[in-house]
Parts: structure tokens; sequence; C-alpha cells
């Protein structure tokens, strides 16, 4: 253990410590305390653990003086913490980091509350602006916005209050499963739309009349629709929906009890392999055509269930 001592003129000595120590010993205190202290509370801190050790009339003003000079220079460690308390600058460099992503994140579940309808981040970011929802000094507020979004899901997994819907597009995950169904009718209500508007020729998928549903999918989209009315006939209930690989948090009905498992949507489960997802972060494919017959991970083939389906 290291012991300073004070000298005549107040400095800090270990056969002459440098000033830098004592901000070490100032520093690591404030590290164990984990909030503002005075330098009165520091010095007899340090003097207790035998941090310092001193025949010196002033340590306390010494102390004080250090750490209010640290936090008025052009590199400080401290800050001035209001009534003769000093903190540490990363503290408020990371509540400000923190209160910025909360504000982004307060605003978007205002927004979509509001709203009640999946929004892109773009249309996020400008309602929360015109209604006042959100103030931000940076000159990219949507792409902020987006940036805690996708985050937020990412880190938080079924603790997130967002889930994606679509490419940019994020909903409330208190909406429930029905957003998903939701949203995928739309757009294909809308492509509908364009296709007639572009007179072109629908192509649709080959017949099922399944739940109301009388066309097979052609995308990704259309198995995770498929998939959201077939998913409590197979026993698997879904938890939470991410716009990062593996798509969707799930739970599945064990001798042992409820499992959670990790599933992948793809059209042909050989795009699994294409997309260069790796299979030990899987558990299941569900996919609408099942093309790749040394898969090393579980495949539902909804074509399969269907066709075998006694009632549809």
């Amino acid at each position: 253990m290291l012991h300073y001592q004070v000298d005549k003129r107040g400095e800090y000595c270990y056969g002459c410590v440098m000033k830098s120590s004592f901000h070490k010993i100032a520093q690591q205190i404030l590290e164990d305390k984990g909030s503002p202290m005075s330098a009165i509370e520091i010095t007899e801190e340090a003097m207790r653990r035998g941090l310092l050790n001193t025949k010196g009339k002033t340590p306390i003003n010494t102390m004080g003086a250090r750490l209010y000079m640290d936090a008025k220079g052009e590199s400080p460690i401290f800050f001035k913490a209001g009534a003769g308390k000093f903190g540490l600058l990363k503290w408020e460099k990371n509540k400000n980091s923190d209160s910025a992503s909360a504000s982004f994140k307060s605003a978007a579940k205002r927004v979509l509350e509001e709203e009640k309808r999946p929004l892109s981040f773009y249309d996020i970011t400008a309602i929360a602006l015109k209604k006042g929802h959100l103030e931000t000094a940076g000159k990219t507020p949507e792409r902020s916005m987006g940036a805690q979004l996708y985050t937020d899901i990412k880190n938080n997994g079924n603790k997130s209050e967002f889930v994606q819907l679509g490419k940019n597009r994020f909903g409330l995950k208190s909406w429930g499963m029905e957003v998903i169904e939701e949203e995928v009718l739309k757009k294909e209500k809308e492509e509908a739309k364009e296709v007639l508007m572009n007179r072109k020729r629908s192509i649709v998928g080959d017949p099922i009349n399944y739940k109301g549903l009388i066309f097979g999918p052609l995308n990704e989209n259309g198995v995770i629709f498929l998939f959201s009315k077939m998913h409590e006939s197979l026993g698997i209930f879904i938890e939470a929906i991410q716009p990062s690989y593996p798509d969707a948090k799930a739970r599945r009905k064990t001798h042992r009890g409820w499992e959670d498992v990790w599933i992948e949507f793809e059209y042909r489960s050989s795009s699994f392999k294409a997309h260069g997802h790796d299979p030990k972060e899987c558990d299941i494919i569900v996919c609408w055509e099942h093309d790749w017959k040394s898969c090393p991970l579980e495949v539902i083939e909804l074509k399969s269930v269907i066709s075998a389906s006694p009632t549809r």
C-alpha cells in the first residue's frame, strides 16, 4: 500500500510524489463511492484507508485546491457538483448520453402511442419535433432516432418497448402480433395498388386457402404473415421480433416447460446459408420451401404443415 505525505509547502510527497498522484487518490475514492464528495470527505476517506499519511496542517485545503484547479483546467478529470462537492467528469458525459437516448426513445414512444400506427423513424422524428416532444440541437435527428430505436431493440431484445415492422418502420411491442399482420396486409395492398396503377399483372403463390389466406407467400414477409396465423397450432409463441439476426425470440412447450428458441424466417431454407447466418445463434428456420437438405438446424416448412393440416 502506498503512503503519501505532505511536506511543509503543502505538496504531497512520497519521496516527492507528483501532483497527478494526488488526483489518482481522489479519482480512486470517487470511483469507489460512485457519487460526488467534498474535499473533506475525500481527504478523510483517503487517510482512513491509509492512502494518505500526512503531518501537514492543511491537507483538506490542498485537496480542495487540486480538485478545483483540475475542474477549471483544459483537460479536467473532475467537475464541481455544487455545494463544495466534486465528481468525475465522465459521469456527466455518461449522464448526457443516457439522457439523449432516453429523450429520443421517450419521444418515439409518445408519438407511436398518439398515432397508433407503425411509422418510419423519419416520420417519428418529424412528428416529435413538430409537436414539441423532442428537443435536439443535432443536425441529423432522424439518424439519431433510427440509431436509438435499432440499438434499443438489439440490446434489450424482448424487454424493448419497440418492435421493427418492415424496413425502417417501428411500432410498440404492446400492440401485439396483430400489428405485424396489419402491416404485412397494408404493404400487400400498397403493392397491389401499385401493380394496378402500372397496369402490371399481379403474381401470387399457390392456392392454400388457409384461415382466410387464399394464396401462399412469395417472399419472407409473406412467411412471417402466414406464421403469425399458424404459430399457436405449432405450439410456439412469439416474444419479440427484432431487426437483427435472428428475426424472432419465441417460446415452445417441452416436457420441462416453455423453453426459449430463436427463429429465423426465410422464404427458402437455403437462403439462411446464402445470407451467411451463423447456425450457432439460431434454433429454428421457418420457411415456405425447405430446399437445404444438409441444413444443421430444425426447419419448419409451412407448406408441408398446411398440406398435412386436416382443416384449413
